[in-house]
């Protein structure tokens, strides 16, 4: 079978996200297209990528997937442009989240609609998703006439305070869209997996708690307003309780850790999981399953969507239990139940899936009224 795909164009490629995948892209030997108006990087090797000068001319590459990496409030016009663009042809688009800005939650109806009036395939990079840990989690859970799963823990948390990284001076949202919506991503898809379907998830309703602390960055002057930087919290979704720890603050242990308790065919389990890149492994029932500490998390993105691509086929990425945009949309949604949750410091009941459709649209006036640092 012909590989693919073979080539990439990355938006935003200097950014931390961009470039991680532009890097991954050239180990994997993609053709390669960037676009990025900032100056490029001193170490990376020019001749291995062909940058292309105006958004215009980015948006007409014949590439075999696009990638945007820029900031959400810069996102909607490149994925509106691609959109276009496929009703016309098939266009393969992995796009960064959060779905939307937090403060513009309706966007996310209209990438949803945009993207149903399209040919496009359109993923979100939630990196977990598309991991070969988490297949063969799904492997061994599949191997079971009767699954429950009991309790999730899930945890992402990195030291992004700290002045002396580069990295920590590229602006970020909330925590809870920025890191907790990851978290969220597997939860959800896991439970849908064992429950046959995202709307079972929701089968007696959704509670949470959740708390914040705000974040310090090194760039102050960059935010226009204070964001959350921490957030612990319990969700019980249909009788699981899923707990979990998102962490950017000074010190922070750096991890990406996942623990599934349950039942299979009535004897319990425990799975322990890492995805972070040099420390990844899966242990299951305590057998460690040999997976590659170093494995590139974002090469694997890359080749796992043109996997499902070649196998599943367009009509069943944008409609099964992959990251499409009514999943990002989801996540987006528990992220903003998160939020206020911290924001009003109470619990929040959601009773089905309709309830939690409804539930952005009702906070995005209390962000625009987040003070600014100092004030």
């Amino acid at each position: 079978m012909k590989r693919f795909p073979e080539s990439i164009a990355i938006a935003g490629a200097w950014g931390y996200i961009g470039r991680l995948f532009l890097d991954a892209a050239v180990a994997l030997g993609l053709r390669t297209y960037v676009y990025d108006p900032g100056p490029a990087p001193d170490d990376l090797a020019l001749d291995r990528v062909t940058r292309v000068a105006s958004e215009e001319e980015f948006y007409r590459l014949p590439a075999d997937l696009f990638h945007l990496a820029v900031h959400p409030e810069h996102r909607q016009k490149g994925l509106s442009v691609l959109l276009d663009r496929a009703s016309k042809e098939q266009i393969l688009v992995l796009v960064e989240k959060p779905m939307a800005p937090p403060e513009r939650p309706e966007e996310c109806r209209h990438i949803i609609e945009a993207t149903n009036r399209s040919n496009a395939v359109v993923l979100y990079d939630f990196p977990e998703l598309f991991d070969p840990i988490t297949h063969r989690i799904g492997e061994f859970l599949a191997g079971f006439r009767a699954v429950e799963i009991t309790s999730i823990y899930v945890q992402r948390s990195k030291d992004r305070e700290d002045p002396a990284n580069p990295r920590n001076y590229k602006r970020m949202v909330d925590i809870q869209y920025q890191e907790s919506v990851h978290c969220l991503a597997f939860a959800l898809n896991l439970l849908a997996r064992v429950r046959g379907g995202l709307g079972q998830v929701f089968d007696g309703g959704l509670w949470l708690a959740a708390r914040s602390e705000p974040y310090r960055p090194p760039n102050p002057q960059d935010y226009p307003r204070v964001v959350d930087g921490k957030c612990e919290f319990v969700l019980k979704l249909g009788g699981v309780t899923v707990e979990g720890l998102t962490d950017f603050k000074k010190g922070a242990e750096w991890a990406k850790r996942r623990i599934i308790r349950g039942l299979g065919d009535g004897k319990p389990f425990l799975i322990e999981a890492e995805f972070l890149e040099g420390e990844k492994h899966l242990i299951i029932v305590g057998e460690d399953q040999g997976f590659n500490p170093n494995a590139n998390s974002y090469g694997e993105v890359i080749e796992t969507f043109g996997r499902w691509y070649n196998e599943e086929g367009a009509e069943r990425l944008m409609s099964g239990l992959y990251p499409h945009p009514e999943f990002a949309r989801m996540t987006y949604q528990i992220s903003s139940a998160l939020w206020r949750s911290c924001r009003d410091r109470a619990p929040i009941s959601l009773y089905s899936v309709e309830d939690l459709k409804s539930f952005d649209a009702r906070f995005a006036a209390a962000i625009d009224q987040t003070p600014r640092h100092g004030a």
